[in-house]
């Protein structure tokens, strides 16, 4: 009876740490999607009105937002996308990378070299966010059903 709860709690832990991986995949994906939608909606208010950065992260969602927040506390706009990247913890190295290079960008003096950062940034996000679907379909499959698929080995050794 005790080999029997005990192979039930390893199948249950692998199976949880399996899901928790693919969920911190998923996490990704989804993160980078409200980014890339946040940059699309600062294009389109910078094509239309030319706002000033800080009015048009506002209405960028909760990554810009917090950039603008810490504009607001005195930061430069590179600085205050750093620091709300660093808000994030689920970005691998690329991702950090692409938003480093659009925080470096955003020194540009007028609205079509805002608008040329942005652009360039939208497009490295959907192709990241396409490896980061793939990721989900592959890696996250392979951790769901790996870790059961190896639980279900020691299980067999337990028993």
């Amino acid at each position: 009876m005790l080999k029997l709860v005990g192979a039930a709690t390893v199948l249950l832990a692998a199976g949880l740490l399996g899901m928790k991986k693919y969920n911190d995949l998923n996490e990704r994906r989804r993160n980078l999607c409200i980014v890339r939608d946040g940059a699309q909606k600062i294009e389109n208010t910078l094509r239309c009105m030319c706002a000033p950065l800080y009015e048009c992260f506002l209405s960028g969602g909760s990554f810009f937002e917090k950039a603008a927040v810490a504009m607001t506390d005195g930061l430069m706009p590179s600085e205050a996308v750093r620091e709300a990247r660093r808000s994030i913890g689920v970005f691998t190295k690329e991702d950090k990378e692409i938003i480093e290079r659009f925080a470096d960008g955003l020194c540009a003096q007028d609205a079509s070299g805002q608008m040329a950062n942005l652009s360039l940034f939208i497009k490295e996000l959907d192709i990241n966010i396409e490896h980061a679907q793939n990721d989900v379909n592959t890696k996250g499959t392979l951790f769901v059903k790996g870790s059961i698929l190896a639980a279900a080995a020691l299980v067999l050794i337990i028993i």
